[in-house]
């Protein structure tokens, strides 16, 4: 009875947000900022009461006052992953009462360790109400379209038969378990997308590319949606082009992570990420924690004022601009902890090898994996619309660029295969380093 009330608040919490929340992220930029400008404030003065953050503000001597605007926060201290798990570990082994209240989730371990996360039942409304606001910014009616979704641990593939709701085309959903679609079953889940025809589909990048592909290889017409969203990892120009030829133009591009929630939407026909200024901060931070237009993305939900993340160092680098006030980010680089290593000690960024595929055509797929400092295996899958060029003329290219980079360092291995398999939580990194260091 108290989960199911808990459930129940929670929904009624998340329509309240829905109603207050700002829905036009083009518009009236000075008003935005002005919203924006104010959560900051309420969010330090809130966090000002926290042991772990009064600490963090007494180091650096500072007070709620310094903070009054998005460019404010670059006084305050970088939060890292350790420090934020150290922290929701202290708070849960601290608080033993009142922690069965809270919300726990974990991320995926994308970058080796997961995190379990703690929120209150306001803070997950407010997150949930901040993507559904995203959904309609760009047209999806929450309540009467049609939606495909991910199985996760919380939303799992449910029976075919709908509700008497969604009978009547009230909150219409249909979840998918990303399992099937491996092999011939995606020919299955490809029939039922056909049978349900969503306005909007969201999956996770590597599950959506598998679907694309194999309709492609097969010749399978796909029914094309209004909207589609790649969840869970960055979207690269290889995978926007092979997800365009199966499911046309209606790409959607949102980027936020578990620990933060929601935060920028890349709507169709745009060129820059729109950010949620009511609800989040996005700085841009160089090699020195400067503002810059360009390196690390330093993320702060302004929501989060039960358990805050001020300056939260997600690990992506960025390209923005600032204007009327707004930052708009326009590129997504991604991991910034991924990196190239070498015998003499140095690591070097995997950025200039992300590039390499956008100069030639005929992948649908890429991954490099660094299994020794002298080995570099380049994993590619074939476009099968797109036959400009060989196999053999695509690994050689691969090659040509590598060794530009890295002259005769590395003995570099073309692989093709049919599709590249994500990693065990579900998500496909594009670089891999199996390099153990010995220090």
């Amino acid at each position: 009875m108290k989960l199911q009330l808990q459930k129940k608040l929670i929904n009624l919490t998340t329509f309240y947000y829905l109603l207050v929340l700002e829905k036009d992220f083009s518009r009236a930029p000075q008003k935005r900022k002005k919203k924006q400008n104010k959560n900051v404030y309420k969010l330090m003065k809130a966090a000002y009461e926290i042991p772990f953050y009064r600490k963090r503000f007494e180091e650096h001597h500072l007070t709620p006052e310094d903070f009054h605007c998005a460019e404010d926060l670059a006084k305050f201290p970088v939060l890292t992953k350790a420090e934020l798990r150290e922290w929701m570990k202290e708070l849960y082994d601290a608080n033993p009462k009142t922690r069965d209240s809270w919300d726990a989730t974990s991320t995926s371990g994308s970058t080796g360790v997961p995190l379990t996360l703690y929120q209150s039942q306001r803070e997950h409304a407010c997150a949930n109400a901040s993507w559904i606001r995203i959904l309609m910014s760009f047209g999806y009616k929450p309540f009467t379209g049609k939606m495909v979704s991910f199985e996760s641990s919380y939303r799992t593939e449910k029976k075919k038969k709908d509700s008497i709701l969604q009978n009547l085309g009230i909150l219409q959903r249909r979840i998918i378990s990303e399992k099937r679609c491996v092999g011939d079953g995606t020919a299955d889940a490809i029939r039922e997308l056909n049978e349900y025809a969503p306005d909007l589909i969201c999956l996770r990048k590597n599950c959506i590319v598998r679907i694309a592909l194999y309709a492609q290889q097969h010749k399978l017409k796909v029914r094309k949606p209004k909207w589609y969203i790649p969840v869970s990892e960055m979207v690269d120009e290889v995978t926007r082009q092979i997800l365009e030829k199966t499911f046309g133009p209606g790409l959607v591009d949102c980027y936020g992570s578990d620990e933060t929630g929601s935060c920028l939407v890349k709507r169709p026909g745009k060129d820059y990420y729109d950010l949620c200024c009511d609800t989040h901060v996005v700085n841009i931070y160089d090699s020195e924690n400067h503002l810059a237009d360009n390196g690390r993305m330093i993320l702060t939900p302004l929501y989060k004022t039960d358990f805050p993340l001020i300056n939260y160092d997600i690990g992506d680098t960025a390209s923005s601009y600032m204007k009327d006030g707004i930052r708009y980010v326009t590129t997504i680089h991604g991991r910034l902890n991924d990196m190239v290593k070498h015998e003499n000690g140095e690591d070097t960024s995997v950025l200039e090898l992300r590039k390499i595929p956008n100069g030639i055509t005929g992948i649908a797929q890429f991954r490099y994996v660094q299994e020794t400092y002298h080995d570099l295996r380049v994993e590619l899958v074939r476009d099968p619309q797109d036959k400009t060029h060989t196999e053999e003329e695509i690994a050689e290219f691969f090659r040509g660029r590598l060794q530009e980079l890295y002259g005769e360092e590395f003995r570099i291995k073309v692989v093709w295969l049919d599709v590249i398999p994500p990693d065990p939580n579900g998500k496909l990194r594009c670089f891999v380093c199996n390099v153990k260091d010995t220090i």
